[in-house]
């Protein structure tokens, strides 16, 4: 009875995880639409200003950067200097920046969809030490760890951008931060682990049989 339980729970997680897979399609839709949306992609950067008693200017490149606005940083030290630069910006640079972004993320999100209804299969036949097992739960690591690096990436693209494209006076764009994602890190070395487990029971579970 505990057996046919946990199969049971095993095939509807299979069953729901293919569902998501068929409508992760969806998201391919995506990538489009930001050329497609004739307003600009929101963006902001950090701040700091030279001077309080200056205001700063701000000369864009390009006449499709607009809507410039500023705001203050809940973590700095001194709110009047350290601010938030945000703008509008319908530029195909920002727009092709902004596609990788989702590219990348859309491909990713359904590459562990798929390996995941892979594992899913081998449980709902009640063989969750399969041999390909532990390489698909090793290759969702990848992908996750990949993520912070691609995050890393991502911000010195949008900082390099930022910087060809407007033109501050009183004021500089701050340097970009190399700040991990701890979780996320977390997470792909604590799957890595899993993958070495699902390894070894693979090993014992195939000594044993061999044995029998």
């Amino acid at each position: 009875m505990k057996a046919l339980g946990a199969r049971s729970i095993s095939s509807l997680l299979k069953k729901v995880i293919t569902a998501v897979w068929y409508l992760e399609f969806l998201l391919l839709l995506t990538p489009p639409l930001v050329f497609l949306d004739d307003d600009g992609i929101r963006y902001s950067w950090p701040v700091t200003i030279e001077s309080v008693e200056t205001e700063p200017t701000i000369s864009p490149t390009s006449d499709k950067i607009t809507d410039f606005l500023w705001s203050g940083r809940s973590d700095a030290d001194n709110p009047r200097v350290e601010q938030t630069l945000s703008f509008e910006d319908a530029t195909i640079g920002r727009r092709l920046l902004q596609s990788l972004h989702n590219l990348i993320y859309i491909g990713l999100i359904m590459f562990v969809t798929w390996q995941l209804k892979k594992i899913f299969s081998g449980f709902s036949e009640n063989q969750p030490f399969l041999g390909n097992n532990a390489a698909r739960i090793k290759w969702i690591a990848f992908s996750i760890l990949f993520l912070v690096f691609f995050d890393l990436l991502e911000t010195v693209f949008h900082h390099m951008y930022t910087r060809s494209t407007m033109i501050l006076s009183g004021a500089s764009l701050d340097p970009f931060q190399l700040s991990f994602d701890f979780r996320t890190l977390f997470l792909g070395l604590l799957l890595l682990i899993l993958s070495e487990v699902f390894r070894k029971g693979y090993e014992y579970q195939a000594d044993s049989e061999s044995i029998l």
